[in-house]
């Protein structure tokens, strides 16, 4: 990924649900992008450049378990899904968690997006729990 993608994966991100601005994006990706445990990619049309889809992976260090690699996002625009990006993306993140050295590779997915689940599952992942996430603002 790259500073000039920010305005199109604002505009991906909005289309599953997270509204967000490209400043927004540009802003986190700047203060992301200089930690190598996040890795970020881009799949974009040969003729146009067009942002197809991203995809966020980073690194997770608990005391209680090993270290894996989590999908932070995975988007694919609605217009390109069926064709092979959203698999291309993530053997990106997969081979991004090989070379930095993690065995696993997670993710979370909403219990309402039926489709992602699966793909997922077409791709190898599996079904590991079910869990509900709290938050409290500050």
């Amino acid at each position: 990924m790259h500073t000039a993608d920010v305005a199109q994966v604002a505009a991906l991100s909005e289309q599953l649900g997270y509204p967000t601005t490209a400043a927004h994006i540009a802003q986190r990706f700047q203060a992301l992008s200089h930690n190598q445990g996040h890795g970020f990619f881009v799949a974009t049309h040969d003729k146009n450049n067009k942002a197809l889809g991203w995809v966020h992976i980073y690194g997770v260090h608990l005391l209680e378990t090993e270290g894996y690699a989590e999908i932070g996002g995975l988007v694919v625009d609605s217009t390109a899904r069926r064709q092979g990006v959203g698999r291309a993306l993530m053997q990106a993140a997969e081979q991004w968690a090989q070379e930095h050295g993690y065995q696993e590779v997670r993710l979370r997915s909403g219990a309402h997006r039926h489709e992602a689940h699966l793909f997922y599952q077409r791709i190898g992942y599996t079904l590991t729990k079910t869990s509900y996430m709290f938050r409290k603002p500050l």
